[in-house]
């Protein structure tokens, strides 16, 4: 205890003299700065899908929306599919033409342009669809599997080809295996087409010269 006051009496005495001759200084080193971190480059996908920021001066899509009750997920999706109702019926249609063309026309320049347009309409789907992109490419894909279904159902039936001929066992798990296919396309194509919108306004918007 006595040799550390001593220690400190004389640093006092040091420091006293140095500031007496003007050459008091900080003890105190500065604490070294840590290098920036570098910005990660990202992965495959980062480097080509960009994160794009979400849509500007757009209102609430839930403006009007009751959040109270049961089975609210379910409730806000049906809500902003009755609300914009252009976004997934017209690409839906759309969609209806491509893939008919596509099941009629297995192989071919047909087949071909009928997969072109059944994937950009559900791309459309996404674009117009802001609120939430994904819902309304996966919508208008059902839309399409569904008419299509119905027509291949119902010229089956005019051929007298029923359930009962081909099997309940073959044809449900085809018909389930062919909805989940077309319910994964369309959420693909819906999210491209969302992302697509967001990255072009913000590619306008950088390229817009400023006042």
């Amino acid at each position: 205890m006595t040799t550390r006051s001593n220690e400190e009496r004389a640093e006092a005495r040091r420091r006293a003299r140095l500031a007496a001759r003007g050459e008091l200084v900080d003890d105190v080193e500065p604490e070294p700065e840590e290098p920036a971190a570098r910005p990660g480059r990202g992965g495959f996908l980062q480097r080509l899908f960009p994160p794009a920021p979400p849509l500007p001066n757009k209102p609430d899509p839930f403006t009007g929306f009751d959040p109270s009750g049961p089975l609210r997920p379910v409730r806000e999706r049906l809500f902003l599919l009755r609300r914009n109702l252009l976004a997934w019926v017209v690409p839906g249609m759309l969609a209806f033409i491509g893939y008919l063309a596509s099941v009629f026309y297995a192989a071919g320049l047909i087949s071909l342009l009928g997969t072109f347009l059944m994937f950009g309409a559900l791309i459309a789907a996404g674009w117009f669809g802001w609120e939430r992109p994904t819902l309304f490419g996966t919508a208008a894909s059902l839309l399409s599997y569904v008419m299509v279904t119905i027509l291949v159902i119902v010229q089956l039936s005019q051929m007298g080809v029923g359930p009962d001929t081909l099997g309940p066992g073959q044809v449900l798990p085809d018909l389930l295996l062919r909805a989940v296919y077309q319910a994964g396309l369309g959420f693909l194509g819906g999210w491209y087409g969302g992302y697509l919108r967001r990255r072009q306004t913000q590619l306008s918007a950088e390229k817009r010269p400023r006042r």
